[in-house]
């Protein structure tokens, strides 16, 4: 039997991502449900959207009766509130940067002609590497809720 050293690496799973041996799973309908939470609580969180404690209590029990995996924990929901929001960053910034025309059915529609500017904009914006040529089904509902990041002059 080979012994396992103290450097050797070990698979580790989050509380959140586990609750009784179960791992939590995100359906789409979760992932909606989580969001549609957000919006009727948005005004509770301030303007960066930070949400108190008790909101994530109040979407665990929304979310309580999956029809797969755990139920979801307060702590896994803020885990992929969190996780939603770095991935609209990067869709987001995709979205606004010349050079790509990101859409639903296709993502940045990466072909050979602006494969360049992809490699250089995905080495700085990892997040954005699976919208190559695929969109992300929850930007819009995400740009909705979002904060403006809005520029001006003044």
């Amino acid at each position: 039997m080979p012994r396992i050293s103290a450097q050797s690496p070990t698979k580790r799973t989050s509380p959140s991502s586990q609750a009784g041996g179960v791992q939590v799973s995100w359906s789409e309908a979760d992932t909606i449900t989580l969001l549609d939470l957000v919006v009727a609580h948005k005004a509770s969180a301030g303007e960066g959207l930070n949400f108190k404690a008790t909101f994530w209590n109040t979407a665990a029990a929304h979310l309580g009766n999956p029809s797969k995996g755990a139920p979801k924990t307060a702590k896994a929901c803020k885990d992929k509130w969190k996780r939603l929001r770095k991935t609209y960053d990067a869709v987001d910034q995709l979205c606004s940067r010349s050079g790509f025309a990101y859409s639903l059915k296709s993502g940045a529609n990466i072909g050979i002609e602006n494969e360049q500017l992809w490699n250089a904009f995905v080495r700085q914006y990892k997040d954005a590497a699976p919208f190559r040529n695929k969109g992300w089904l929850y930007y819009d509902k995400m740009k909705e809720i979002m904060p403006s990041k809005a520029k001006g002059l003044n």
